[in-house]
């Protein structure tokens, strides 16, 4: 039944940080708004039954609400930043994006610590890959920061002559004395990203050694999987990936586990189940 009056705001990481578009606030904000009729952004001075602050570590005010307050994390922020141990005694529950996240936060409170995976708005993935033929060129996306990950591909990228499509913030360039590419870059837009990345046959997200990458949510891949694109994250599933009839297995296989597990109004449905666990525990 929906909802015939806005009673939660959330505070958004793209609004205290004056931002277009971040993922986080995008897929943990912006989306659950959409299919969420209770909930609207956070506008100032209006009195919500609950406030839901999206990487918005605002102490003071977290401290003076005496509504329903849970904090979402989708990163380990408590490493830089001081007060995140001090915020969380302050909420009634803490909301994070991956089960190492989960594992780690409840270390340190006894508070409720529930993982809401990221999930995707169905709605924006409009075009779907068909796989035709032997693959000819692999796609990273990501932060420019991140594109070290791409070192370790470069002789398997000669050996199977695949060309590599960057999409990122910031020019990346992996051609070296070694080993010459044929490489594409594209500057992210929102707009625009999905029907590059479908201009490829995979996308590629290597492992990473950095120890931050254990906290990473999975939406690149879910997000990949959405566009009917095989995610390979080993050189063996990237060798498997170039014969077309395994690409559409396993995009066929993964768009199917997509519209099962990653639909984002599961998340509005998990969020409004843990709202309703405080109110409980609140009146008991």
């Amino acid at each position: 039944m929906k909802e015939n009056k806005i009673t939660g705001g959330i505070i958004l990481f793209n609004d205290i940080h004056n931002k277009k578009d971040t993922a986080s606030s995008r897929i943990r904000g912006d989306w659950l708004i959409k299919y969420w009729d209770g909930l609207e952004s956070y506008v100032y001075g209006k009195r919500y039954s609950f406030l839901i602050f999206q990487k918005a570590y605002i102490t003071e005010y977290i401290k003076c609400y005496d509504g329903i307050k849970i904090l979402d994390l989708c990163d380990p922020d408590w490493r830089n930043l001081d007060p995140i141990v001090e915020i969380i005694q302050e909420v009634d529950a803490v909301t994070v994006s991956s089960e190492q996240l989960q594992k780690t936060v409840q270390t340190f409170t006894d508070k409720p610590v529930v993982f809401i995976p990221d999930r995707q708005d169905l709605e924006y993935f409009k075009e779907r890959k068909i796989h035709k033929g032997k693959a000819k060129e692999v796609c990273w996306y990501g932060y420019s920061h991140n594109a070290h990950v791409l070192k370790a591909i470069k002789p398997y990228l000669v050996k199977y002559d695949l060309g590599i499509s960057i999409i990122s913030d910031e020019p990346i360039i992996l051609s070296d004395d070694q080993y010459k590419l044929k490489e594409l870059f594209t500057k992210w837009k929102l707009e625009t990203v999905n029907s590059e990345i479908i201009k490829s046959d995979i996308v590629i997200i290597p492992g990473s050694k950095n120890p931050n990458s254990r906290f990473k949510s999975d939406n690149r891949t879910t997000n990949a999987w959405a566009l009917g694109m095989p995610v390979a994250t080993s050189i063996e599933e990237l060798e498997r990936f170039l014969d077309p009839l395994e690409r559409q297995k396993e995009t066929d296989e993964k768009l199917k586990l997509v519209k099962e597990k990653f639909d984002v109004r599961q998340s509005v449905e998990e969020y409004k189940q843990l709202i309703e666990r405080i109110q409980n525990d609140k009146t008991n």
